[in-house]
C-alpha cells in the first residue's frame, strides 16, 4: 500500500536530497563487460519531480557534444531504467531490477518512448531537448506509476529509483552499477521576492532641521534690523 500523499512529502522533507549523480568519465565499456567504444560518454546524471509533482524529468551531461540524428553506424540509445516498487521487477540482458524504462533513440524523430515491461505497455511521448553536451528527458509521472487519487496530479514518483544506460552496439556507459539507486527528488522552489523597503524617514528629518534652521536665521536678522 502507497503511503499517503501528506505522509510522502513529509518524508522527502526528510530525506537528504542528492540532486546531481556523478559518473566517471572515460569509462564507456562493452555492454557485457570487455572492451567498448563509441557509446556517449555520461558524466552527470539528475533526475527532479516537476510541474507541483505531476512530471518527472531528467537533465544529463555528455563528455562531449551529441550528435542527434547519429548518422555513425547505430543510433545512440539513452535508456532511464527505473523501478516502480509496487511493480514486479525484472532483469534481463544487462538491465537489473527493472519494470520501466524510458527511452530515447537518436533517430531522427528521436521520440521519448515508455515501456511498462511487466505490463507490455508502451507509450510515445515528446522529444527530449537535445543541446551541446546536454539532453533533457521529462515524461508524465501518470504514465509511469499509479495516480493516488486517480487524477494524474498525484503520482508517486519519489518512490522510484533510476539509473541510465547509454548505448551505442556493444558498447555501454552505465550511471554506477547500472542499477536502479538514485532518487526523483523536488524541483527547488524560488522564494517570494524581497519586499519592498519602506521609505527611510532621515531626509525628511534632515530637510526639515535645513528650514527649521533657515527660519531661525531670518527672524535673528529680524530682531537684529530693529
Amino acid at each position: 500500500m502507497r503511503p499517503s500523499r501528506a505522509r510522502r512529502w513529509a518524508l522527502l522533507a526528510v530525506v537528504p536530497f542528492v540532486v546531481a549523480a556523478s559518473d566517471p568519465a572515460a569509462d564507456v565499456a562493452g555492454c557485457h563487460g570487455g572492451a567498448g567504444t563509441g557509446a556517449p560518454d555520461l558524466v552527470e546524471a539528475r533526475g527532479e519531480i516537476v510541474e507541483l509533482g505531476t512530471s518527472a524529468r531528467w537533465d544529463l551531461t555528455f563528455a562531449d557534444p551529441l550528435t542527434v540524428p547519429d548518422a555513425v553506424g547505430r543510433p545512440f540509445r539513452v535508456d532511464i531504467a527505473i523501478r516502480d516498487p509496487d511493480v514486479p521487477a525484472l532483469s534481463f540482458a544487462y538491465y537489473r531490477n527493472v519494470n520501466r524504462l524510458v527511452r530515447v533513440d537518436a533517430t531522427v524523430e528521436h521520440a521519448t518512448e515508455i515501456y511498462l515491461l511487466p505490463e507490455r505497455g508502451a507509450t510515445v511521448f515528446n522529444p527530449p531537448t537535445v543541446g551541446g553536451r546536454s539532453m533533457t528527458i521529462q515524461v508524465p509521472g501518470r504514465i509511469l506509476t499509479a495516480d493516488e487519487d486517480l487524477t494524474g496530479t498525484s503520482p508517486a514518483l519519489e518512490t522510484l529509483r533510476w539509473t541510465v544506460i547509454v548505448r551505442d552496439g556493444r558498447a555501454c556507459d552505465f550511471l554506477g552499477e547500472g542499477t536502479p539507486m538514485e532518487r526523483l527528488v523536488p524541483e527547488p522552489v524560488a522564494g517570494p521576492p524581497p519586499a519592498p523597503a519602506e521609505p527611510s524617514a532621515l531626509p525628511w528629518i534632515a530637510g526639515a532641521a535645513v528650514v527649521l534652521g533657515l527660519v531661525a536665521l531670518v527672524l535673528y536678522g529680524v530682531r537684529r534690523a530693529r
